[in-house]
């Protein structure tokens, strides 16, 4: 049984000191005689001249192993002080991620740079078991101290890299910077305020955009700029703590414009003067644009469709606006601004972009025809969008209507200048070379306006493409349009050469003679006109009127050969009580003149019957 208490021995008889088996795995126990010299190593050495102190008597047993443990816990102690300092050297440049880790690293490195040997660096000894044998277990390598140390330099190259970015880009522009359209790139706000004001010599401004371009060039000695503000401005707003990021961003696109800040600059120059210049620019355009949202207005006929873009041409432009806007520009020394849809005056109503797109949709659907309109085989109109803009109105609700006013309208006006040819004025070169210009007559087109009508409107309804026949009430040999020829075969009547003439449809003359037309007296002259042939039946009798009001015509004339052109009233017939001679004098009409007929010699008259027909197109004139 062990006892209570130590007792005194003689060193002789001093037992082998024991190890504390606590742990799992003992250290080798000592001789008495090593134990002696390690207790007793600190006083030897001692400088020579400091006296030996008291020796400490031994102890053994728990008080040996609890003196000890007192000792390594003061050694532990100073070491711990040691290793603070070594660490906070070698942990300066280590992350947050990483701070943890590199204290332990730098703490067993320091217990490994002082050799182990020193008792203040030595490895605690393990209660629990797991001894020095643990503390080399967990060492790290020499590779991974390297790696470490790698990684501080770099870290701390990194740091002072982005310190002298924030240093540089807070008095430097980024690479691609400009001011009022002067590059500024690398330079600092002093050299940029420079450049700014040296350049105002050549300053401009041109505005464009919404059907405006104008420029506006200062007189000398009117406009100055002070840059400083607007230099040291743009600096401050480099945002140099981000500096890697608008950097890279910048040299990406070398042609990024760096957004301004609102202060502006110092502009001095004649604002009055500018702004009334620039106002009156907007006044001229604005003289040709009624303001109003209408289909002719909005219709694109390049794009074929109603648009609201092309609707803008109409849209009033907001002078004032127009000159803040271009202030505005002047006070950042900007040469150019381009003006957006912001600068209109709003259409009546104040009908937004959304309004108007729907209107213009609508009117779109109605549109969708695309036919020609012909007459005698040849293409007179084109039914398509652009010309519906014409009938096409929008009423208070922006809804696209199809007048029919619009539409009767445009029918008449095509009739009148372009398919209707019956007594207007024809020009003609005969066959012989004579110019003939005549007007007047019943011979030509007549075209059916309330059919075409009609036409059209169903067209419109089917979308209709291809052609459409013009309907007509009268027609003619050709259509030539108006003011041309428009007859084939005709009888040409040459009222100052007193002569008759029948030519084919290709001007070859198949028939002539001499005649003897209305007389001056009483003003019985042969009308003047293209007519048409609208009886050829042989015999007739002409009676006269009763002019000299006795209840009786004044003549009861029987001929052969009856062939009126003028309604039944005026036509080419056989005169057999008219000289032969007469018939070959050009003057004769003016003693021996008709009521108003051609006389022709009776065989000439005969043979004309026999060539000509109904309808034949029958030409007085002089």
């Amino acid at each position: 049984m062990r006892p209570n208490s130590l007792e005194p021995v003689k060193p002789g008889q001093m037992p082998a000191r024991r190890t504390n088996h606590v742990g799992a795995h003992a250290a080798p126990a000592k001789s008495a005689q090593a134990t002696e010299k390690a207790v007793t190593s600190d006083a030897t050495r001692q400088p020579a001249s400091t006296p030996a102190p008291a020796p400490t008597p031994r102890r053994y047993g728990q008080a040996l192993e609890r003196e000890r443990l007192e000792r390594a816990q003061a050694a532990d102690t100073a070491r711990e002080r040691d290793e603070a300092d070594a660490v906070a050297a070698k942990a300066t440049l280590a992350t947050a991620p990483d701070m943890d880790q590199t204290i332990i690293d730098a703490r067993l490195n320091v217990a490994d740079d002082r050799g182990g040997t020193d008792p203040h660096f030595a490895p605690l000894p393990d209660i629990h078991g797991a001894g020095p044998a643990r503390a080399k277990e967990d060492k790290p390598s020499g590779s991974g101290r390297g790696a470490k140390i790698a990684l501080g330099v770099v870290g701390g190259l990194l740091v002072a890299g982005y310190a002298a970015g924030v240093v540089a880009f807070s008095n430097l522009y980024y690479p691609g910077t400009s001011i009022a359209g002067i590059d500024v790139s690398l330079t600092d706000a002093a050299t940029a305020a420079e450049r700014i004001e040296s350049s105002v010599g050549e300053y401009s401004l041109h505005v464009s955009g919404v059907g405006l371009d104008w420029t506006y060039t200062p007189e000398e000695g009117t406009f100055a700029v002070d840059g400083s503000a607007e230099a040291q401005a743009v600096l401050m707003d480099n945002e140099a703590f981000a500096w890697p990021v608008r950097l890279v961003s910048n040299l990406m696109d070398s042609n990024k414009d760096e957004e301004e800040p609102a202060t502006g600059l110092v502009v001095t120059y004649d604002e009055d003067g500018f702004a009334k210049a620039l106002t009156a620019e907007v006044d001229k355009i604005n003289e040709n644009r009624p303001g109003t949202f209408d289909a002719a207005g909005a219709y694109d006929e390049e794009a074929g469709k109603f648009t609201v873009e092309k609707a803008r041409s109409s849209q009033k432009l907001d002078a004032e606006a127009i000159v803040a806007a271009a202030q505005e520009a002047i006070s950042h020394a900007e040469t150019s601004v381009e003006l957006d849809d912001s600068m209109y005056v709003e259409f009546a109503g104040g009908a937004t972009d959304e309004e108007l797109q729907k209107a213009c949709d609508a009117a779109n659907e109605i549109i969708g025809v695309d036919v020609d309109l012909t007459m005698g085989g040849k293409t007179v109109a084109t039914l398509d969008g652009k010309t519906m803009t014409q009938w096409i109105t929008f009423d208070d609700d922006l809804n696209p209507v199809l007048a029919s006013d619009g539409l009767t309208g445009w029918i008449r006006e095509l009739a009148t200048s372009q398919l209707d040819t019956v007594g207007t004025e024809r020009r003609y070169t005969r066959a012989d070379g004579k110019e003939i210009e005549v007007s007047g007559g019943t011979y030509g087109w007549i075209s059916d306006e309330a059919k075409l009508a009609d036409l059209i409107q169903e067209a419109v309804a089917e979308k209709k493409t291809g052609e459409i026949e013009i309907p007509t009430k009268q027609s003619a040999d050709v259509f030539n349009g108006a003011g041309g020829r428009d007859w084939g075969a005709y009888v040409d009547i040459d009222l100052t050469e007193q002569h008759v003439r029948y030519y084919s449809a290709d001007d070859e003359l198949l028939w002539e003679s001499g005649c003897i037309s209305g007389s001056p007296e009483d003003n019985n002259y042969t009308p003047t006109g293209v007519y048409m042939l609208n009886s050829n039946d042989g015999g007739a009798t002409l009676v006269g009127k009763d002019e000299d009001g006795d209840g009786e015509p004044d003549y009861e004339t029987p001929v052969n050969y009856w062939m009126p052109f003028v309604g039944g009233a005026v036509g080419l017939h056989d005169a057999d009580w008219q000289a032969e001679s007469s018939f070959s004098d050009p003057d004769a009409y003016t003693w021996t003149g008709s009521h108003g007929c051609v006389n022709l010699p009776p065989a000439k008259a005969k043979k004309l019957s026999e060539m000509i027909e109904v309808g034949t197109c029958v030409i007085s004139h002089y």
